[in-house]
C-alpha cells in the first residue's frame, strides 16, 4: 500500500496560481518549457490514485488540441508583415467585408514564433491549473475553507470534480463492453446512455447524502450581508490587481485593498458563521515554504531568461517534491 505525504490542499491551489501567473509573465519559450516540464514531473510523482488525479492527463489533451488548433489557424489565416518566408500556402480570395484577413499566403518565421510562444503561454497555464487540481484533496480543500465560504466550496468542488468523474466513468464503461467482446470503439447506445445513467444515479446519492447532513438549512437568526459584499469588492481588487500584474503596470495598490477587503470580510463572516470544523488540517512549515518559493517564482520569471534564472525557475518549481515523500507502508 502506498501513502503520499503531501501538502496542505490550499498549499498545492496557491503553487498552481503561482506557476499559472509566472507563466504569464515569462520571457521566452525555454521558459516555459522548464515551467511545464517541472509542473508535470511535481504531479505525476505526487498524484494519487483518486479520481481527481486524472485532471492532468485531462489537462494534457486539452492543452494539445489548443496547441495544435492555434498553430493551424496561425498557418492558415495570414496576417500581412514582412519577415523569413518558410513556405506559401495557396491564397484564396475573400469577401470584401472580411478585408484584413487573408486565407493562405506566405508564412513567415516572425509569426510561427509569436504565435508559438502565445500558445505555449496557454498550454503552461491550463498544466499549471490542472496540476494543482490533481494533487489537491478536493474533500480536504472543502474542510479548509473558512465558513462563510462553505456553500460556495461546495458548489466549486463538485464543479470541479465533475470531468474527473465522468472519465473514470467512461473508463469503466468502456472495460465492461471489452469484457462482453464487444469491440466496437464508441457507441452512442452502449457508451453515453450508461454514462447519463451513472451521472444521474451519482447526483442522486449526492443530493441524498447532502441532504441528510442538513445542507441547505438557513439559520433562525439574521445575519448580515456585509462580508459577503466584502469578500465580493476583494475579489474583484484581486482580479484588477493580477490583470494590471500581467500587463506589468503598478499592482500594489489595488493587492493591497484586495487583502484589506477579503481578510476583513473573513473575520467578520466567520464571527457570524456557526459552523463548527472536526479536526483541521495543519498548516506547517513545508507549506510555508513552498508558497515563499512560489511567490519568488513570480518575480524572477519576469527576467530574462539565461542559465541562472533557468535554473531559478526549475528548482522552485520543482520545491513541492523537495518537502514531499512518497512513503511505502507494509500492507
Amino acid at each position: 500500500m502506498t501513502d503520499v505525504k503531501t501538502l496542505h490542499p490550499l498549499a498545492w491551489w496557491g503553487w498552481g496560481i503561482c506557476l499559472a501567473i509566472a507563466s504569464s509573465r515569462a520571457q521566452g519559450v525555454g521558459a516555459l518549457g522548464l515551467i511545464i516540464i517541472a509542473a508535470s514531473t511535481v504531479a505525476f510523482s505526487r498524484k494519487s490514485n483518486d479520481p481527481w488525479s486524472a485532471a492532468l492527463v485531462i489537462g494534457i489533451k486539452i492543452s494539445l488540441v489548443a496547441l495544435t488548433l492555434r498553430m493551424f489557424i496561425a498557418i492558415l489565416f495570414g496576417v500581412p508583415g514582412q519577415g523569413k518566408v518558410l513556405f506559401t500556402i495557396p491564397r484564396v480570395r475573400l469577401p470584401e467585408w472580411m478585408a484584413g484577413i487573408l486565407l493562405g499566403g506566405d508564412v513567415t518565421l516572425e509569426r510561427i514564433r509569436f504565435v508559438f510562444t502565445e500558445s505555449l503561454t496557454i498550454f503552461a497555464l491550463i498544466i499549471a491549473i490542472a496540476a494543482a487540481s490533481s494533487l489537491a484533496n478536493p474533500k480536504q480543500t472543502l474542510r479548509t475553507l473558512p465558513g462563510i465560504l462553505h456553500e460556495a466550496g461546495v458548489a466549486l468542488i463538485i464543479a470541479t470534480t465533475l470531468i474527473p468523474h465522468f472519465a473514470m466513468s467512461v473508463r469503466r464503461i468502456r472495460q465492461a463492453r471489452t469484457l462482453r467482446g464487444d469491440q466496437q470503439r464508441f457507441g452512442f447506445k452502449k457508451t453515453l446512455v450508461p454514462l447519463f445513467e451513472e451521472s444521474l444515479e451519482h447526483a442522486l446519492v449526492l443530493a441524498e447524502s447532502m441532504e441528510a447532513r442538513g445542507y441547505g438549512r438557513n439559520p433562525s437568526r439574521k445575519v448580515s450581508s456585509a462580508p459577503a459584499v466584502m469578500l465580493l469588492l476583494g475579489l474583484v481588487a484581486l482580479l484588477f490587481a493580477l490583470l494590471q500584474l500581467v500587463i506589468g503596470a503598478s499592482f500594489q495598490l489595488p493587492l493591497l485593498a484586495s487583502a484589506l477587503l477579503v481578510v476583513s470580510g473573513l473575520i467578520i463572516g466567520n464571527k457570524q458563521n456557526l459552523r463548527t470544523r472536526y479536526r483541521p488540517i495543519p498548516w506547517r512549515r513545508n507549506e510555508t515554504f513552498v508558497m515563499i518559493s512560489s511567490i519568488v517564482l513570480i518575480v524572477i520569471s519576469g527576467f530574462t531568461t539565461n542559465s541562472m534564472v533557468a535554473l531559478a525557475l526549475l528548482v522552485l518549481t520543482l520545491t513541492p517534491l523537495l518537502v514531499t515523500s512518497r512513503e511505502v507502508n507494509p500492507s
